[in-house]
Protein backbone atom coordinates (compact mmCIF):
# COMPACT_ATOMS: atom_id res chain seq x y z
CA UNK A 1 0.00 0.00 0.00
CA UNK A 2 1.53 3.26 -1.17
CA UNK A 3 0.62 6.63 0.36
CA UNK A 4 0.58 8.33 -3.01
CA UNK A 5 -0.59 11.91 -2.34
CA UNK A 6 -1.74 13.99 0.64
CA UNK A 7 -3.36 17.40 0.86
CA UNK A 8 -5.05 19.36 3.63
CA UNK A 9 -7.36 22.19 4.60
CA UNK A 10 -7.29 24.01 7.94
CA UNK A 11 -10.02 26.25 9.38
CA UNK A 12 -10.04 29.72 7.81
CA UNK A 13 -10.46 31.63 11.10
CA UNK A 14 -7.32 32.03 13.21
CA UNK A 15 -7.84 32.42 16.96
CA UNK A 16 -4.98 34.02 18.90
CA UNK A 17 -4.87 32.15 22.19
CA UNK A 18 -2.86 34.80 24.02
CA UNK A 19 -5.78 37.16 23.49
CA UNK A 20 -8.38 34.55 24.43
CA UNK A 21 -6.50 33.14 27.44
CA UNK A 22 -3.69 35.45 28.63
CA UNK A 23 -1.80 32.73 30.49
CA UNK A 24 1.86 32.03 29.69
CA UNK A 25 1.81 28.76 31.63
CA UNK A 26 -0.97 27.52 29.35
CA UNK A 27 1.15 28.16 26.25
CA UNK A 28 4.14 26.46 27.84
CA UNK A 29 2.05 23.32 28.31
CA UNK A 30 0.36 23.24 24.92
CA UNK A 31 2.99 24.86 22.68
CA UNK A 32 0.08 26.17 20.62
CA UNK A 33 -0.27 29.93 20.09
CA UNK A 34 -3.15 29.84 17.59
CA UNK A 35 -5.98 27.47 16.77
CA UNK A 36 -8.17 27.47 13.67
CA UNK A 37 -11.93 27.36 13.27
CA UNK A 38 -14.11 26.91 10.21
CA UNK A 39 -17.58 28.18 9.36
CA UNK A 40 -17.91 25.46 6.73
CA UNK A 41 -19.50 22.05 7.08
CA UNK A 42 -17.53 18.86 7.52
CA UNK A 43 -18.29 17.79 3.96
CA UNK A 44 -17.14 21.17 2.66
CA UNK A 45 -13.76 21.11 4.40
CA UNK A 46 -13.34 17.48 3.32
CA UNK A 47 -14.07 18.49 -0.29
CA UNK A 48 -11.57 21.36 -0.14
CA UNK A 49 -8.88 18.99 1.12
CA UNK A 50 -9.58 16.51 -1.68
CA UNK A 51 -9.60 19.19 -4.38
CA UNK A 52 -6.14 20.26 -3.19
CA UNK A 53 -4.63 16.92 -4.20
CA UNK A 54 -1.89 17.38 -6.83
CA UNK A 55 -3.37 14.86 -9.28
CA UNK A 56 -7.13 15.24 -9.47
CA UNK A 57 -7.34 12.90 -12.45
CA UNK A 58 -6.45 10.08 -10.01
CA UNK A 59 -9.92 10.49 -8.45
CA UNK A 60 -11.34 8.68 -11.48
CA UNK A 61 -9.55 5.54 -10.24
CA UNK A 62 -11.01 5.62 -6.71
CA UNK A 63 -13.09 2.55 -5.86
CA UNK A 64 -13.42 3.13 -2.11
CA UNK A 65 -13.99 6.40 -0.25
CA UNK A 66 -13.45 6.17 3.51
CA UNK A 67 -14.30 9.27 5.55
CA UNK A 68 -12.98 9.46 9.12
CA UNK A 69 -14.98 11.96 11.18
CA UNK A 70 -16.52 12.55 14.59
CA UNK A 71 -18.17 15.73 13.33
CA UNK A 72 -20.78 14.44 10.88
CA UNK A 73 -23.12 16.90 9.18
CA UNK A 74 -25.82 14.23 8.85
CA UNK A 75 -26.77 11.27 11.02
CA UNK A 76 -27.72 9.55 7.78
CA UNK A 77 -26.80 8.87 5.08
CA UNK A 78 -23.11 8.31 5.70
CA UNK A 79 -21.38 11.62 5.02
CA UNK A 80 -19.03 9.93 2.56
CA UNK A 81 -21.98 9.35 0.21
CA UNK A 82 -22.88 13.00 -0.56
CA UNK A 83 -19.16 13.84 -0.42
CA UNK A 84 -18.54 11.33 -3.22
CA UNK A 85 -21.30 12.95 -5.27
CA UNK A 86 -20.02 16.50 -4.72
CA UNK A 87 -16.55 15.38 -5.82
CA UNK A 88 -17.94 13.86 -8.98
CA UNK A 89 -16.66 10.39 -8.13
CA UNK A 90 -18.06 7.50 -10.12
CA UNK A 91 -21.20 5.83 -8.83
CA UNK A 92 -19.59 2.38 -8.97
CA UNK A 93 -18.02 3.11 -5.60
CA UNK A 94 -18.10 2.01 -1.97
CA UNK A 95 -18.41 5.07 0.30
CA UNK A 96 -18.45 4.67 4.08
CA UNK A 97 -17.83 6.64 7.30
CA UNK A 98 -15.66 5.62 10.23
CA UNK A 99 -16.54 7.27 13.54
CA UNK A 100 -13.10 7.64 15.09
CA UNK A 101 -11.00 10.49 16.38
CA UNK A 102 -7.30 10.86 17.06
CA UNK A 103 -6.68 7.14 16.47
CA UNK A 104 -8.74 7.16 13.29
CA UNK A 105 -6.09 7.75 10.66
CA UNK A 106 -3.84 4.90 11.81
CA UNK A 107 -6.81 2.59 12.29
CA UNK A 108 -8.00 3.44 8.78
CA UNK A 109 -4.56 2.64 7.37
CA UNK A 110 -4.80 -0.79 8.99
CA UNK A 111 -8.20 -1.35 7.39
CA UNK A 112 -7.15 -0.02 3.99
CA UNK A 113 -4.03 -2.19 3.95
CA UNK A 114 -6.32 -5.24 4.04
CA UNK A 115 -8.54 -3.88 1.25
CA UNK A 116 -6.13 -2.15 -1.10
CA UNK A 117 -5.36 -5.16 -3.27
CA UNK A 118 -9.06 -5.56 -4.07
CA UNK A 119 -9.95 -1.88 -4.51
CA UNK A 120 -6.69 -0.72 -6.13
CA UNK A 121 -7.11 2.98 -5.27
CA UNK A 122 -8.64 4.25 -2.02
CA UNK A 123 -9.43 7.84 -1.09
CA UNK A 124 -9.04 8.24 2.67
CA UNK A 125 -10.39 11.53 4.05
CA UNK A 126 -10.05 12.80 7.63
CA UNK A 127 -12.29 15.70 8.66
CA UNK A 128 -13.17 17.05 12.09
CA UNK A 129 -14.74 20.24 13.42
CA UNK A 130 -14.21 19.93 17.16
CA UNK A 131 -14.41 23.71 17.71
CA UNK A 132 -18.22 23.69 17.69
CA UNK A 133 -18.20 21.05 20.43
CA UNK A 134 -16.33 23.24 22.93
CA UNK A 135 -17.40 25.34 25.88
CA UNK A 136 -15.95 28.79 25.30
CA UNK A 137 -14.44 29.04 28.79
CA UNK A 138 -12.95 25.52 28.81
CA UNK A 139 -9.22 26.13 28.45
CA UNK A 140 -8.32 22.43 28.38
CA UNK A 141 -10.09 22.05 25.02
CA UNK A 142 -10.26 25.58 23.56
CA UNK A 143 -6.51 26.05 23.73
CA UNK A 144 -5.79 22.84 21.81
CA UNK A 145 -8.28 21.81 19.11
CA UNK A 146 -8.45 23.12 15.55
CA UNK A 147 -10.79 22.33 12.66
CA UNK A 148 -9.26 20.70 9.62
CA UNK A 149 -9.36 18.00 6.98
CA UNK A 150 -6.90 15.95 4.94
CA UNK A 151 -7.19 13.80 1.84
CA UNK A 152 -4.92 10.80 1.39
CA UNK A 153 -4.73 8.86 -1.85
CA UNK A 154 -3.73 5.23 -1.31
CA UNK A 155 -2.67 2.95 -4.15
CA UNK A 156 -1.92 -0.74 -4.39
CA UNK A 157 1.84 -1.28 -4.35
CA UNK A 158 3.38 -4.52 -3.12
CA UNK A 159 6.65 -2.75 -2.32
CA UNK A 160 5.00 -1.08 0.68
CA UNK A 161 3.00 -2.83 3.39
CA UNK A 162 1.92 -2.52 6.98
CA UNK A 163 3.98 -5.28 8.57
CA UNK A 164 2.81 -4.71 12.14
CA UNK A 165 -0.17 -3.30 13.98
CA UNK A 166 -1.15 -3.15 17.63
CA UNK A 167 -4.54 -1.98 18.95
CA UNK A 168 -5.77 -1.00 22.40
CA UNK A 169 -9.44 -0.25 23.14
CA UNK A 170 -10.40 0.64 26.71
CA UNK A 171 -14.02 1.77 26.99
CA UNK A 172 -13.75 1.88 30.79
CA UNK A 173 -11.94 5.22 30.30
CA UNK A 174 -14.70 6.68 28.14
CA UNK A 175 -15.45 9.38 30.71
CA UNK A 176 -11.98 10.91 30.30
CA UNK A 177 -12.78 12.21 26.80
CA UNK A 178 -16.32 12.30 25.45
CA UNK A 179 -19.20 14.27 23.98
CA UNK A 180 -22.64 12.91 24.68
CA UNK A 181 -26.19 14.09 25.30
CA UNK A 182 -27.26 17.34 26.96
CA UNK A 183 -27.43 15.45 30.26
CA UNK A 184 -23.61 15.20 30.31
CA UNK A 185 -21.46 18.33 30.27
CA UNK A 186 -24.33 20.22 28.59
CA UNK A 187 -23.61 18.38 25.35
CA UNK A 188 -20.11 19.83 25.02
CA UNK A 189 -16.81 18.00 24.67
CA UNK A 190 -15.21 17.01 27.97
CA UNK A 191 -11.53 16.14 28.30
CA UNK A 192 -9.55 15.30 31.42
CA UNK A 193 -6.06 16.18 30.22
CA UNK A 194 -4.12 14.67 33.15
CA UNK A 195 -5.92 11.32 32.89
CA UNK A 196 -5.55 11.14 29.11
CA UNK A 197 -1.85 11.86 29.56
CA UNK A 198 -1.67 9.05 32.13
CA UNK A 199 -3.18 6.71 29.51
CA UNK A 200 -0.58 7.90 27.01
CA UNK A 201 2.27 7.20 29.43
CA UNK A 202 1.01 3.81 30.57
CA UNK A 203 -0.36 2.47 27.29
CA UNK A 204 0.78 4.36 24.19
CA UNK A 205 4.48 4.67 25.04
CA UNK A 206 4.87 0.91 25.69
CA UNK A 207 3.05 0.25 22.41
CA UNK A 208 5.52 2.41 20.48
CA UNK A 209 8.43 0.73 22.26
CA UNK A 210 7.07 -2.67 21.16
CA UNK A 211 6.92 -1.39 17.58
CA UNK A 212 10.53 -0.21 17.80
CA UNK A 213 11.53 -3.65 19.08
CA UNK A 214 9.62 -5.29 16.22
CA UNK A 215 11.38 -3.11 13.65
CA UNK A 216 14.74 -4.00 15.19
CA UNK A 217 13.91 -7.71 15.16
CA UNK A 218 13.24 -7.48 11.42
CA UNK A 219 16.45 -5.50 10.82
CA UNK A 220 14.49 -2.46 9.71
CA UNK A 221 15.79 1.07 10.09
CA UNK A 222 13.12 3.40 11.51
CA UNK A 223 13.21 6.62 9.50
CA UNK A 224 10.49 8.51 11.38
CA UNK A 225 7.87 8.12 14.10
CA UNK A 226 4.62 9.96 13.37
CA UNK A 227 2.53 10.39 16.52
CA UNK A 228 -0.74 12.19 17.14
CA UNK A 229 -0.05 15.86 17.85
CA UNK A 230 -2.05 16.29 21.04
CA UNK A 231 0.05 19.11 22.54
CA UNK A 232 3.61 20.04 23.48
CA UNK A 233 3.27 18.37 26.88
CA UNK A 234 2.21 15.08 25.29
CA UNK A 235 4.63 15.06 22.35
CA UNK A 236 7.64 16.11 24.45
CA UNK A 237 6.67 13.60 27.13
CA UNK A 238 6.50 10.74 24.61
CA UNK A 239 9.84 11.71 23.08
CA UNK A 240 11.50 11.78 26.49
CA UNK A 241 10.06 8.43 27.55
CA UNK A 242 11.02 6.78 24.26
CA UNK A 243 14.54 8.19 24.31
CA UNK A 244 14.51 8.69 20.53
CA UNK A 245 13.76 12.40 20.25
CA UNK A 246 15.33 12.85 16.83
CA UNK A 247 12.99 10.31 15.25
CA UNK A 248 9.69 11.80 16.42
CA UNK A 249 8.07 14.24 14.00
CA UNK A 250 6.20 17.24 15.43
CA UNK A 251 4.17 20.21 14.18
CA UNK A 252 1.60 20.90 16.95
CA UNK A 253 2.66 24.56 17.04
CA UNK A 254 1.53 25.14 13.43
CA UNK A 255 -2.14 24.11 13.55
CA UNK A 256 -2.88 22.75 17.02
CA UNK A 257 -4.62 19.41 17.51
CA UNK A 258 -6.59 18.60 14.34
CA UNK A 259 -7.87 15.24 15.68
CA UNK A 260 -7.98 12.64 12.85
CA UNK A 261 -6.00 14.94 10.54
CA UNK A 262 -3.13 15.34 13.00
CA UNK A 263 -0.81 12.68 11.51
CA UNK A 264 -1.75 13.43 7.87
CA UNK A 265 -0.74 17.07 8.41
CA UNK A 266 2.53 15.75 9.85
CA UNK A 267 3.07 13.79 6.63
CA UNK A 268 2.46 16.96 4.62
CA UNK A 269 5.00 18.92 6.67
CA UNK A 270 7.55 16.12 7.06
CA UNK A 271 7.16 13.63 4.19
CA UNK A 272 9.21 10.43 4.09
CA UNK A 273 10.83 8.24 1.46
CA UNK A 274 11.66 4.63 2.19
CA UNK A 275 14.48 2.56 0.78
CA UNK A 276 14.64 -1.21 1.19
CA UNK A 277 14.69 -2.39 4.82
CA UNK A 278 13.43 0.98 6.06
CA UNK A 279 10.16 1.78 7.83
CA UNK A 280 8.11 4.44 9.58
CA UNK A 281 5.95 4.06 12.68
CA UNK A 282 2.49 5.60 13.10
CA UNK A 283 0.86 6.07 16.52
CA UNK A 284 -2.66 7.42 16.93
CA UNK A 285 -4.34 7.67 20.33
CA UNK A 286 -7.22 9.40 22.07
CA UNK A 287 -11.00 9.28 22.38
CA UNK A 288 -12.33 5.86 23.30
CA UNK A 289 -9.87 5.58 24.86
CA UNK A 290 -8.09 3.92 21.98
CA UNK A 291 -4.56 3.59 20.68
CA UNK A 292 -3.24 2.08 17.46
CA UNK A 293 0.42 1.72 16.46
CA UNK A 294 1.49 0.45 13.04
CA UNK A 295 4.66 -0.03 11.03
CA UNK A 296 4.78 0.75 7.31
CA UNK A 297 7.81 -0.81 5.65
CA UNK A 298 9.35 -1.14 2.23
CA UNK A 299 10.00 -4.74 1.26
Amino acid sequence: MLISEISGYVGELEINLAERFPNQLLFEKTGISSVYETTLTTKEIAKRAVLSLPTLSALDEVNLLLLITQSPDDFLPANAIPLASSLGLKKELLAIDLNQGCSGFVQALCICDKLIEHYGTILLVTADRYRNKLKQNDRSTNAVFSDGACAILLKSDKNFKLIYEDHITDGSKRDWLFQSTLAENDGFLYMSGPEVWMFTRSTVVPQIKKALEEASSQNLEVRRIYIHQASKLVVDGIKKLLGVEGLVAQNYSRRGNTVSSSIPFLLIDEPFELEKKECVIFAGFGVGLTSTVAILARN
